[in-house]
């Protein structure tokens, strides 16, 4: 076998084991992500737990082509009434529903990519969650810096080092913040987001802020979360078209008229017949007595012919027996 042969063949085993490797690393990219993609959902029940938390309230709502969800500030903070910020008004919070059923690692989903417009003057998001280790607590929150009065902007962070990042600015809620408790482990088991923040003591946002999230996804490498290209599942005028359609056809399911039956009309009897009562035996139909004595006719005749036919039976047999008796033996 030639040399060049042989580096032909070793040429091509390298590139099927690159393409082979590459397969697999696609998979296990593609496997270790979870997104949550909100033009999925048609209401807002389907995803949160509740449509309203703390003084916020929310929906999934049409912005532009976009199915999002939507977050509104119905009970502001007022520094009039609290010069000193201690109060938590102006604080929006709710929690993902089911978010256990999602299979968010928290070893494994290290980084977080978030789509997120801010016509608010807000210059912060929260997020708070529970995992094996630790319920919702101020020592298992994630916050970072979102753009005011921005558009769609996507936000990527590392979950354990924003944790870090921010925990020391909670002196005053915790025992030592120079230990921090690394707590984003195994399965998260539950989500929360406080949609937006001035002050960290308890959000004090002001009444009218609003606030969009289009999606929220977790990711086993920063450049995994860095490429993500978030393609919704719905438009909102797709959701909009479903919605028309479905209530279009409850519409008509509740004004079409119920299905009618055709029943057979009742037989009453004649009561001016002469010696009809009550409880009588309704009389026989013209032409039902003439039908009987024909039937009887033809069974009567059925009898005659078939004993007529055995007696010429026995006649032929006994003629042929009689007939063989009779013959005279043949001389040897």
């Amino acid at each position: 076998m030639s040399k060049k042969s042989n580096l032909s063949k070793a040429i091509a085993f390298a590139l099927a084991a690159i393409l082979f490797c590459g397969m697999f690393s696609f998979g296990v990219s593609a496997a270790n992500q979870v997104v949550i993609d909100f033009s999925k959902y048609n209401d807002v029940e389907d995803v949160l737990d509740s449509a309203s938390g703390g003084q916020g309230e929310f929906a999934m709502k049409s912005d532009g082509d976009r199915w999002v969800l939507f977050a509104e500030c119905v009970d502001g903070y007022d520094p009039e009434d609290d010069p000193e910020g201690t109060g938590t008004k102006g604080d929006l919070y709710t929690g993902i529903t089911n978010f256990v059923d999602l299979g968010v690692d928290g070893d494994t989903h290290q980084w977080i990519a978030m789509s997120i417009k801010n016509p608010s003057e807000a210059p912060g998001f929260e997020i708070h969650f529970g995992s094996p280790t630790k319920g919702y607590n101020v020592e298992t929150s994630i916050t970072f810096d979102i753009n005011p009065k921005s558009d769609y902007t996507k936000y990527v962070f590392n979950v354990t080092e924003q944790c870090k990042k921010y925990y020391p600015k909670r002196e005053k809620d915790v025992g030592d913040p120079n230990v921090y408790p690394d707590h984003w482990h195994g399965e998260i088991n539950a989500f929360r987001l406080d949609f937006m923040y001035y002050d960290e003591s308890g959000g004090h946002a002001r009444t009218g802020d609003t606030i969009f999230v289009e999606y929220i996804a977790f990711f086993d490498t920063e450049q995994a979360a860095n490429d993500f290209a978030f393609t919704p599942a719905r438009t909102a005028a797709a959701v909009q078209a479903a919605k028309d359609a479905a209530a279009a056809e409850k519409a008509a399911q509740t004004t079409a008229p119920p299905p009618t039956t055709t029943a057979a009309p009742a037989t009453v009897p004649d009561d001016t017949a002469a010696g009809a009562e009550d409880d009588d035996v309704p009389e026989a139909a013209p032409g039902d007595e003439n039908d009987k004595s024909e039937k009887a006719d033809n069974n009567m005749l059925l009898i005659i012919i078939i004993a007529a036919a055995a007696v010429v039976v026995v006649v032929i047999i006994v003629v042929l027996v009689t007939k063989g008796k009779g013959k005279p033996k043949e001389k040897k």
